[in-house]
């Protein structure tokens, strides 16, 4: 029974380190790939303004709109319906550009925060193992 719950209590604590490895393994994951994040956030902040200034200035060019519906009925529904999809579209990347942009600011000095203290422990771990095990021969 008691050799059952030391068994558990292995079990338990290499999940524990399985699980901050995992995390930690994660964390480097995402640095290492928050270039291209950048690379998205900054492309949406700068297209979305772009593709809706231009759909507005469309939607809002009464002789285009007009020319289109004196060519073909269906074709002005449909053109109408793709501008309100790209408006749409388009604001949400806005939307989503920028609140990305605030959470990776954020990330970034959290995350330079997060790898100096992981270094300073790594640095006294390194120390305090050092000083606790035995000499080595060195003649081996």
């Amino acid at each position: 029974m008691a050799k059952n719950m030391g068994q558990n209590e292995e079990d338990s604590a290499r999940a524990e380190e399985s699980l901050l490895e995992m995390i930690d393994s994660l964390i480097s994951h995402i640095n290492m790939e928050r270039t291209w994040f950048n690379i998205l956030v900054t492309t949406s902040i700068l297209a979305a303004p772009i593709s809706l200034f231009f759909t507005l200035l469309l939607l809002l060019h009464k002789r285009l709109i007009a020319f289109i519906f004196r060519t073909d009925f269906l074709l002005g529904i449909t053109a109408i319906a793709y501008f309100a999809v790209i408006l749409v579209v388009a604001s949400l990347w806005l939307v989503v550009g920028l609140r990305e942009h605030a959470f990776l600011s954020k990330w970034n000095s959290r995350f330079k925060k997060y790898f100096s203290l992981r270094e300073q422990l790594d640095k006294e771990l390194r120390k305090e193992f050092e000083e606790n095990s035995p000499e080595r021969p060195s003649n081996l």
